[in-house]
């Protein structure tokens, strides 16, 4: 070996080495030495993209790469999910799905493809498609977890509810605690109206986690549906301590109303309108039907008439109160 030779091979053993500690600045001049012996060095080229990758230098290393398809050809499969990553770092949507489907129609099962389109069309919204990638991803025998989670999330915001159920369950068999998936198939059984078995899974996560404003809010309204109330108000009031929170403090006018607090009910309701600073026809509505519905007509109307003094200037809400207090007369 020739001595030129034994220095590239001594710096490509080195840039290798502290590449693969993540010492990315290091291993960039380290390449950068075996370039200036050898410019057409395929080895050198691919790690110095790496290590720009590393450095986030994303165009850079694209720039890099397309070197070597100068050099070899544009098939390297390898080298084109990783452009097609840099690219949608870069947030150059049309160019990641270039290189995307590139690699596919050279190898139509490759996992990184797959994902990393799948992934793009997540990111821009594109849930249709981006399911349509991840379940290949999954069949060319991707495990991820994460993925599927995600699938189930994105059956569920297309309300394909029973598919979002398949993958939650899927999720749970490999990973019983697994925080999104039993978040997910507790609102599952919320939309079925199972309202017990929406609980255990709730319940569950705060086992190990606090649960999310937003669960803990659904937990207590769960409750507050299979008459646990303490349990409904503590959900509620856990949520309220901490911070505002519109969902929870609607809950809790809620349970005060089927227990009725009308005292209580119309102080949170005023709390309800100091936060939202705005017409509030929603809970009104629901509070007044709750109460006419459960024939608790003086307490309806006490409300209603609470209701109406506050919102005095608002004609659209005046009209909903005058329209639910001639039910109560004719009730």
């Amino acid at each position: 070996m020739n001595e030129s030779g034994g220095d590239i091979s001594r710096l490509m053993e080195m840039a290798e080495a502290v590449r693969l500690q993540k010492e990315f600045t290091s291993a960039e001049t380290y390449y950068r030495q075996v370039l200036e012996l050898d410019p057409e060095h395929i080895l050198a080229l691919r790690g110095l993209g790496d290590a720009l990758r590393g450095l986030h230098q994303f165009e850079t290393a694209i720039e890099i790469w397309k070197k070597i398809f100068d050099l070899k050809g544009d098939e390297d499969v390898f080298l084109l999910t990783r452009i097609a990553d840099c690219y949608k770092a870069l947030e150059k949507c049309e160019d990641a799905q270039q290189y995307y489907m590139k690699t596919l129609s050279l190898k139509k099962h490759n996992r990184y493809a797959l994902i990393g389109l799948a992934d793009l069309y997540h990111k821009h919204g594109e849930d249709a498609l981006a399911i349509e990638y991840y379940e290949k991803a999954l069949a060319s025998g991707v495990t991820l977890i994460k993925i599927l989670t995600i699938v189930g999330s994105l059956y569920y915001r297309l309300r394909n509810y029973e598919k979002a159920r398949f993958y939650y369950e899927k999720t749970l068999e490999q990973e019983p605690d697994n925080t999104y998936a039993l978040y997910g198939l507790g609102n599952y059984y919320r939309w079925k109206s199972d309202y017990r078995r929406a609980v255990q899974m709730w319940e569950k996560v705060t086992v190990k986690h606090a649960g999310s404003v937003n669960m803990i809010a659904r937990l207590g309204d769960a409750y507050r549906n299979i008459g646990q109330f303490e349990d409904a108000e503590r959900a509620y009031k856990s949520n309220l301590d901490e911070r505002y929170h519109k969902f929870s403090l609607s809950g809790l006018i809620k349970l005060y109303a089927l227990q009725g607090r009308i005292t209580e009910v119309c102080a949170w309701y005023d709390e309800l309108l100091r936060n939202e600073h705005a017409e509030e026809k929603s809970v009104l509505s629901e509070v007044g039907e709750l109460l006419i519905k459960r024939k608790k007509v003086g307490l309806a109307r006490q409300f209603l008439l609470h209701v109406q003094a506050r919102q005095s200037k608002s004609p659209a809400v005046c009209r909903i109160i005058e329209e639910k207090l001639r039910l109560l007369e004719n009730s």
